[in-house]
Parts: C-alpha cells; structure tokens; sequence
C-alpha cells in the first residue's frame, strides 16, 4: 500500500491526496502488524475470554449510546438543547465509539466478565 502510494504520487503529479491517503493507511497497517506481532508473538491474539469481554463492552456501549440518545431526543423535545443533525449525529458517534473503548478497557483490567 505504501509503495502504491509513492506511485501513485509520482505518476500523478497535479493530484498527491489519493497517495497520501494510500501511503498513511500503509503505514498504519505496518505499524499495528508490527505492534501485534511484538504483543503476540506467534501465540493466538485473541481467546474466547477476550471474544467475550469485547463483545461485552460492545454491548455496553450500545446501551450507552441509547440512552445518550433518547436524553438528546428528551432534551430537544423540551427545548433544552437545540443541536443541528450533523452536531447531534457527531455527538453519538462520539460517545458509541468512547465508550466502546472505555468499557473494553475497563473489562479488560477488571479480568473476566461475570
């Protein structure tokens, strides 16, 4: 991917955002290979423990995100809060993808998922 990007600039030389983009998600891909390979080893990277504990701050964060929104719909309906689609649409996605780390961190630490 990232060899393709350099290609990419130089064959096309007025326009360089398609092989940037081409070069940065290649180098993201090497690094995140490179970093798991460290962590892991040549051992499995997941287990059924850590399939349950994502799968179990996924869900949590779901919840969360439903909540966030049914107090943003509550809020809007009583004129607490005007947010634009683009503001309310940003916030959620915010809070679902935060949280979705937060609770996978959290229940990573804590050990298991009871």
């Amino acid at each position: 991917m990232v060899i393709s990007g350099i290609a990419s600039i130089f064959l096309n030389a007025g326009d360089t955002i398609i092989g940037t983009i081409l070069i940065c998600a290649g180098f993201t891909f090497l690094i995140a290979g490179t970093s798991r390979h460290r962590r892991y080893g040549d051992g499995p990277e997941s287990d059924e423990r850590s399939k349950k504990i994502g799968a179990y701050g996924l869900s949590y964060a779901w919840l969360t995100g439903l909540f966030f929104m049914f107090a943003l719909f509550w809020l809007d309906y009583l004129g607490m809060l005007k947010l634009s689609t683009q503001n309310a649409l940003l916030a959620s996605i915010l809070i679902l993808s935060l949280s979705a780390g937060i609770f996978q961190m959290y229940l990573f630490r804590k050990g298991d998922v009871d």
